[in-house]
């Protein structure tokens, strides 16, 4: 009887109907402050974004695309008319772009599906990278592996130690 009556209220489920093009919200921004004798002072951020993905193919596989960024997220510096500017990197430098790996559930297989989620991502900031009590907030944006880009987020503005 159980039985009967959960598969009653599962096929009356449908699944959400997202769009194949990945879309994302700004959730929340972390900051702490490190000190290690071996790598210097700065602060970890932690960005994290909420995302909906109407087929499910977002990430990459540690062979995939070698050389392809999926996470885009650019520093911006507040400047002294309280305008935020995007910061250029040199050209040694890669900036904060980076690789998610695979979200798709193992379970799902090739099968296309609606995914939604949080991601978060780590970066160091080392102190003399920015002046000191640097403000800055950045721009964020993502992809699935149909090359798809999701709409761009701004996080808060936090201060730089």
């Amino acid at each position: 009887m159980l039985a009967l009556a959960s598969f009653g209220v599962s096929s009356c489920l449908n699944p959400p109907d997202y769009p194949e093009t990945p879309s994302i919200e700004f959730k929340s921004i972390t900051q702490k402050a490190f000190d290690d004798p071996n790598n210097g002072v700065g602060d970890t951020i932690r960005i994290t974004v909420s995302f909906k993905d109407g087929d499910g193919d977002l990430g990459v596989g540690a062979d995939d695309n070698v050389g392809t960024n999926n996470y885009f997220c650019t520093l911006q510096l507040r400047n002294a008319s309280n305008v935020f500017e995007d910061y250029k990197f040199s050209a040694n430098d890669p900036g904060y772009n980076g690789r998610y790996p695979v979200l798709t559930p193992a379970s799902q297989g090739d099968k296309k599906a609606p995914l939604r989620g949080d991601l978060t991502f780590r970066l160091l900031i080392y102190q003399g990278s920015f002046p000191r009590n640097s403000v800055v907030r950045f721009r964020v944006r993502i992809a699935d592996r149909a090359l798809n880009e999701s709409n761009e987020v701004f996080t808060d503005a936090i201060t730089l130690r």
